[in-house]
């Protein structure tokens, strides 16, 4: 029979694998808390009632942070670099390593939950080394679990405030993210929507420009018209050629 402690280390892993690679935020937010709830599982002997409680409560809180976080403006992810079957080979191979090193002889841990904490911390490398922001806090949120689950293994269970102190960073971390990818995505909206508005305003004076221009030109050449006409057409001789002289007649002599 499967014992518990096998199949949530690979829930774990597989989840991770989601977070890291999946390009919809909903989709990260997703593979997190299957990681984030899984890893207490993976214990063995489980965590106290309280402690597993507040883990699984606080990856789930978490990854609802982020969800509602990428929820609001669909924020998508650049996705992994090296593609998900690379991912999934490097989480696949990280794990037989971890099955197979024995650093702590015994160890105080299910060896299943040492290989899925080296796999998570594995994953985690890549998402830290990029700028996306969704990216690296995923990938701390991975670290932080595979560093716990390596510790688990190693030094025996963790104890009632370790697992408190664990949920809580994991709410903080996702929920820094949330909070840092929420103004980007409302920033690049405000930007587009500023620049379809700059690029309608400009096209919009260049074509009253380019009609103003028109007639302007049309005004100068029916002028040009005119005045050409007028030349060309003759004068009439009138009164404005002739010379009329006046007679002054004395002061009191009667006008004939």
């Amino acid at each position: 029979m499967i014992e518990l402690a096998v199949v949530a280390a690979l829930a774990a892993v597989a989840g991770g694998v989601v977070a890291v690679t999946a390009r919809d935020g909903r989709a990260v937010a997703l593979g997190l808390a299957v990681a984030l709830a899984a890893a207490p599982l993976a214990a063995s002997p489980l965590p106290g009632t309280l402690s597993l409680v507040a883990r699984i409560a606080g990856a789930m809180l978490a990854a609802d942070l982020l969800w509602v976080a990428t929820r609001v403006k669909s924020v998508r992810s650049d996705g992994s670099t090296i593609g998900l079957t690379s991912e999934a080979a490097i989480a696949a191979a990280a794990f037989l390593v971890g099955l197979w090193i024995a650093p702590v002889r015994p160890l105080p841990g299910p060896v299943t939950e040492q290989a899925a904490g080296l796999a998570l911390v594995t994953l985690a490398v890549i998402p830290l080394m990029g700028r996306d922001v969704l990216r690296v806090g995923a990938g701390a949120a991975l670290l932080a679990v595979g560093l716990s689950l390596l510790h688990e293994a190693w030094l025996g269970p963790a104890q009632s405030f370790e697992n408190l102190a664990l949920a809580a960073l994991l709410v903080a971390i996702l929920g820094a993210t949330g909070l840092l990818i929420a103004p980007a995505a409302e920033g690049g909206g405000d930007a587009d929507t500023s620049r379809s508005t700059e690029a309608g305003a400009a096209a919009e004076a260049l074509a009253v420009g380019t009609a103003s221009v028109g007639a302007i030109a049309g005004a100068a050449d029916a002028a040009g018209v005119a005045a050409a006409a007028e030349a060309e057409s003759p004068r009439p001789a009138g009164r404005a050629g002739s010379t009329v002289r006046r007679i002054r007649h004395p002061r009191g002599e009667p006008r004939r």
